[in-house]
Protein backbone atom coordinates (compact mmCIF):
# COMPACT_ATOMS: atom_id res chain seq x y z
CA UNK A 1 0.00 0.00 0.00
CA UNK A 2 3.20 2.28 -0.15
CA UNK A 3 2.14 3.75 3.65
CA UNK A 4 -0.25 6.37 2.05
CA UNK A 5 -3.62 7.52 3.77
CA UNK A 6 -5.91 9.64 1.70
CA UNK A 7 -8.27 11.78 3.13
CA UNK A 8 -11.96 13.10 1.49
CA UNK A 9 -14.63 14.80 2.65
CA UNK A 10 -18.36 13.22 1.81
CA UNK A 11 -21.18 15.79 2.90
CA UNK A 12 -20.51 16.62 6.13
CA UNK A 13 -18.12 13.47 7.44
CA UNK A 14 -14.56 12.26 6.94
CA UNK A 15 -14.05 9.67 5.42
CA UNK A 16 -10.16 8.33 5.50
CA UNK A 17 -9.41 5.65 2.89
CA UNK A 18 -6.23 3.59 3.15
CA UNK A 19 -5.73 1.32 -0.04
CA UNK A 20 -3.55 -2.05 0.67
CA UNK A 21 -2.62 -4.09 -2.52
CA UNK A 22 -4.60 -6.83 -2.87
CA UNK A 23 -6.59 -5.99 0.62
CA UNK A 24 -9.29 -3.51 0.84
CA UNK A 25 -9.04 -1.09 3.39
CA UNK A 26 -11.66 2.00 4.04
CA UNK A 27 -12.99 3.80 6.53
CA UNK A 28 -15.43 6.37 7.84
CA UNK A 29 -15.46 8.79 10.32
CA UNK A 30 -12.00 6.98 10.99
CA UNK A 31 -13.77 3.97 10.99
CA UNK A 32 -12.04 1.25 9.27
CA UNK A 33 -12.19 -1.99 7.71
CA UNK A 34 -9.97 -5.05 6.43
CA UNK A 35 -11.16 -7.45 4.47
CA UNK A 36 -9.16 -11.24 4.91
CA UNK A 37 -9.90 -14.81 3.66
CA UNK A 38 -10.06 -17.63 5.24
CA UNK A 39 -8.73 -20.26 3.06
CA UNK A 40 -11.01 -23.42 1.86
CA UNK A 41 -11.11 -26.83 4.08
CA UNK A 42 -9.46 -24.97 7.03
CA UNK A 43 -6.19 -23.24 5.76
CA UNK A 44 -4.47 -20.82 7.95
CA UNK A 45 -4.10 -17.31 8.14
CA UNK A 46 -1.90 -15.16 9.69
CA UNK A 47 -3.97 -11.62 10.92
CA UNK A 48 -3.20 -8.87 13.49
CA UNK A 49 -5.74 -6.44 14.76
CA UNK A 50 -4.52 -3.23 13.52
CA UNK A 51 -7.51 -1.10 14.21
CA UNK A 52 -8.71 0.59 17.79
CA UNK A 53 -11.95 -1.10 19.22
CA UNK A 54 -14.82 1.81 19.07
CA UNK A 55 -16.55 0.68 22.14
CA UNK A 56 -13.75 -0.53 24.57
CA UNK A 57 -9.83 0.35 25.45
CA UNK A 58 -8.54 -3.37 24.07
CA UNK A 59 -9.65 -5.57 21.43
CA UNK A 60 -10.89 -8.63 23.03
CA UNK A 61 -10.69 -11.76 20.71
CA UNK A 62 -14.18 -12.85 21.18
CA UNK A 63 -16.07 -9.22 20.42
CA UNK A 64 -13.79 -8.64 17.42
CA UNK A 65 -15.51 -8.96 14.18
CA UNK A 66 -13.29 -11.27 12.34
CA UNK A 67 -14.15 -13.55 15.53
CA UNK A 68 -17.82 -12.62 15.03
CA UNK A 69 -18.00 -13.15 11.30
CA UNK A 70 -15.76 -16.57 11.72
CA UNK A 71 -18.16 -19.39 10.97
CA UNK A 72 -18.80 -22.28 13.26
CA UNK A 73 -15.53 -24.92 14.07
CA UNK A 74 -13.32 -22.05 12.98
CA UNK A 75 -10.31 -21.79 15.03
CA UNK A 76 -7.71 -19.40 16.26
CA UNK A 77 -4.21 -19.96 17.56
CA UNK A 78 -2.04 -17.85 19.56
CA UNK A 79 1.08 -18.25 21.00
CA UNK A 80 1.92 -17.46 24.26
CA UNK A 81 5.84 -17.57 24.11
CA UNK A 82 6.25 -20.91 24.78
CA UNK A 83 3.33 -22.83 23.31
CA UNK A 84 0.10 -22.20 21.77
CA UNK A 85 -3.32 -21.51 23.21
CA UNK A 86 -5.44 -22.51 20.87
CA UNK A 87 -9.80 -23.30 20.46
CA UNK A 88 -12.35 -23.40 18.13
CA UNK A 89 -15.86 -21.51 17.25
CA UNK A 90 -19.04 -23.20 18.45
CA UNK A 91 -22.87 -22.12 18.31
CA UNK A 92 -22.72 -20.90 21.60
CA UNK A 93 -18.94 -18.68 20.74
CA UNK A 94 -15.26 -18.80 21.22
CA UNK A 95 -14.98 -20.68 24.79
CA UNK A 96 -11.58 -19.90 26.67
CA UNK A 97 -10.48 -17.71 23.63
CA UNK A 98 -13.36 -15.20 24.30
CA UNK A 99 -12.02 -12.63 26.29
CA UNK A 100 -8.66 -13.03 25.16
CA UNK A 101 -7.07 -9.39 24.94
CA UNK A 102 -5.08 -9.38 21.68
CA UNK A 103 -1.93 -7.05 22.60
CA UNK A 104 -1.23 -4.07 19.95
CA UNK A 105 1.16 -5.44 17.13
CA UNK A 106 0.16 -9.16 18.58
CA UNK A 107 -0.29 -11.78 15.43
CA UNK A 108 -2.31 -14.99 15.44
CA UNK A 109 -3.68 -17.67 13.47
CA UNK A 110 -6.87 -18.46 11.96
CA UNK A 111 -8.69 -20.81 10.09
CA UNK A 112 -11.88 -21.76 8.78
CA UNK A 113 -14.28 -24.77 9.17
CA UNK A 114 -11.46 -27.69 7.94
CA UNK A 115 -15.17 -29.14 6.21
CA UNK A 116 -15.54 -26.38 3.89
CA UNK A 117 -14.84 -26.10 0.88
CA UNK A 118 -15.39 -22.73 0.26
CA UNK A 119 -13.36 -19.30 1.21
CA UNK A 120 -15.03 -17.36 3.72
CA UNK A 121 -14.26 -13.72 3.83
CA UNK A 122 -14.18 -12.04 7.67
CA UNK A 123 -13.29 -8.18 7.94
CA UNK A 124 -11.05 -6.33 10.26
CA UNK A 125 -13.51 -3.51 11.87
CA UNK A 126 -12.28 -0.24 14.31
CA UNK A 127 -11.02 3.32 14.80
CA UNK A 128 -7.92 3.96 12.54
CA UNK A 129 -4.95 4.57 15.13
CA UNK A 130 -4.28 8.01 15.28
CA UNK A 131 -1.27 7.30 17.86
CA UNK A 132 2.27 8.99 16.80
CA UNK A 133 3.91 5.38 17.62
CA UNK A 134 3.13 2.09 18.86
CA UNK A 135 5.34 -0.49 20.35
CA UNK A 136 5.62 -4.10 20.26
CA UNK A 137 7.94 -6.24 23.01
CA UNK A 138 9.87 -8.86 21.34
CA UNK A 139 11.08 -11.71 23.89
CA UNK A 140 14.89 -12.05 22.50
CA UNK A 141 17.40 -15.27 23.81
CA UNK A 142 16.19 -16.92 20.89
CA UNK A 143 12.16 -16.97 21.25
CA UNK A 144 9.69 -16.62 18.94
CA UNK A 145 7.49 -13.46 19.15
CA UNK A 146 4.39 -13.19 17.13
CA UNK A 147 4.65 -9.53 15.55
CA UNK A 148 2.41 -7.79 12.84
CA UNK A 149 2.79 -3.88 12.39
CA UNK A 150 0.04 -2.11 14.65
CA UNK A 151 -0.88 0.70 11.86
CA UNK A 152 -2.91 -0.79 9.09
CA UNK A 153 -0.75 -0.46 6.18
CA UNK A 154 1.98 -2.67 3.90
CA UNK A 155 5.61 -2.28 4.76
CA UNK A 156 8.63 -3.37 3.27
CA UNK A 157 9.79 -5.54 5.52
CA UNK A 158 13.55 -5.23 5.19
CA UNK A 159 13.40 -1.57 5.07
CA UNK A 160 11.46 -1.72 8.65
CA UNK A 161 12.46 -0.57 11.61
CA UNK A 162 11.72 -3.99 13.43
CA UNK A 163 14.26 -5.44 10.79
CA UNK A 164 17.11 -2.95 11.01
CA UNK A 165 16.56 -3.42 15.53
CA UNK A 166 17.18 -7.08 14.97
CA UNK A 167 20.48 -8.94 15.44
CA UNK A 168 22.57 -10.47 13.27
CA UNK A 169 21.73 -14.59 12.98
CA UNK A 170 18.27 -13.58 14.33
CA UNK A 171 15.57 -14.86 12.31
CA UNK A 172 11.66 -13.94 10.26
CA UNK A 173 9.53 -16.19 9.43
CA UNK A 174 6.43 -15.67 7.29
CA UNK A 175 3.36 -18.13 6.08
CA UNK A 176 2.77 -18.28 3.23
CA UNK A 177 -0.95 -20.29 2.82
CA UNK A 178 0.55 -23.26 2.52
CA UNK A 179 4.50 -23.21 3.84
CA UNK A 180 7.18 -20.90 6.19
CA UNK A 181 9.22 -18.86 3.98
CA UNK A 182 12.29 -18.17 6.52
CA UNK A 183 15.24 -16.42 6.60
CA UNK A 184 18.08 -14.93 8.56
CA UNK A 185 19.81 -11.75 9.32
CA UNK A 186 23.63 -11.51 8.36
CA UNK A 187 25.56 -8.63 7.97
CA UNK A 188 24.53 -7.57 4.95
CA UNK A 189 20.54 -7.68 5.53
CA UNK A 190 18.08 -10.07 5.77
CA UNK A 191 18.54 -11.68 2.04
CA UNK A 192 15.53 -12.75 0.21
CA UNK A 193 13.41 -11.73 2.90
CA UNK A 194 14.68 -8.07 2.48
CA UNK A 195 11.96 -7.16 -0.18
CA UNK A 196 9.20 -9.07 1.01
CA UNK A 197 6.26 -7.21 1.52
CA UNK A 198 4.13 -7.20 4.71
CA UNK A 199 0.28 -6.49 3.96
CA UNK A 200 -1.89 -4.70 6.19
CA UNK A 201 -2.66 -6.88 9.14
CA UNK A 202 -0.90 -9.64 8.43
CA UNK A 203 1.24 -11.13 10.90
CA UNK A 204 4.50 -13.03 10.89
CA UNK A 205 7.23 -14.91 13.63
CA UNK A 206 10.72 -12.99 14.88
CA UNK A 207 13.21 -14.68 16.53
CA UNK A 208 15.79 -12.08 18.27
CA UNK A 209 18.68 -14.00 18.94
CA UNK A 210 19.95 -11.79 21.93
CA UNK A 211 17.95 -9.67 24.38
CA UNK A 212 14.73 -8.86 23.98
CA UNK A 213 14.10 -5.25 22.86
CA UNK A 214 11.04 -2.88 22.61
CA UNK A 215 10.04 -2.52 19.24
CA UNK A 216 8.76 1.19 18.83
CA UNK A 217 6.70 2.47 15.19
CA UNK A 218 6.07 5.86 14.41
CA UNK A 219 2.55 6.47 12.82
CA UNK A 220 3.19 5.87 8.45
CA UNK A 221 0.80 8.61 8.06
CA UNK A 222 0.13 12.10 8.61
CA UNK A 223 -4.02 12.04 9.31
CA UNK A 224 -5.03 13.06 11.69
Amino acid sequence: MKKTLWIAIVGALAASVIAASAQEVLSANAVGYIKKTLPANGGLVALSIPLDNMTEASNVFGRTSVAQEAPVNAWAFFWTGTSWAGGFKTTKGWGGLSNRVIASGEAFFMKGDPADGVAREVTITGEVPADSYRTRAITGSSNLTTVANPFPVDFTFGSSSIASNASVNSWAFFWTGTSWAGGFKTTKGWGGLGNRMVLAAEGFFLKEVNAGFVWTNAKPYTWP
